[in-house]
């Protein structure tokens, strides 16, 4: 089952040369327990860009089934690539599910 993960602790923000340039997220956590997979950026979806120009993400990922080791692991995002992310972005925000973190450009 997807879920969000317990805690963001990293993000990394690079533009890549390109045309359009793309901007690509990384973003490390944690997990509650051993054997979660398959992290990822969930981008939210907006009607009119924001105010601030900070656009935002869950971090989620799969949660394991069965018997696993009860310790908090360290989890990474598969890299967002955002082709041709707008003029105004100013920044991410990433939320889980017991904090959140922003990151500017």
């Amino acid at each position: 089952m997807t879920k969000k993960i317990l805690n963001i602790k990293e993000i990394k923000l690079s533009i890549e040369k390109s045309n359009p340039p793309n901007l690509i997220v990384d973003a490390k956590g944690e997990v509650t327990t051993g054997g979660w997979s398959n992290g990822r950026l969930i981008p939210y979806i907006y009607i009119a860009p924001p105010a601030d120009g900070i656009y935002e993400f869950d971090f989620v990922a799969d949660s394991p089934d069965g018997i696993v080791p009860q310790v908090i692991t360290p989890i990474d995002a598969k890299p967002f690539v955002w082709n041709g992310f707008p003029d105004e972005l100013k920044g991410v925000k990433i939320y889980t599910s017991s904090n959140s973190k922003i990151e500017k450009l």
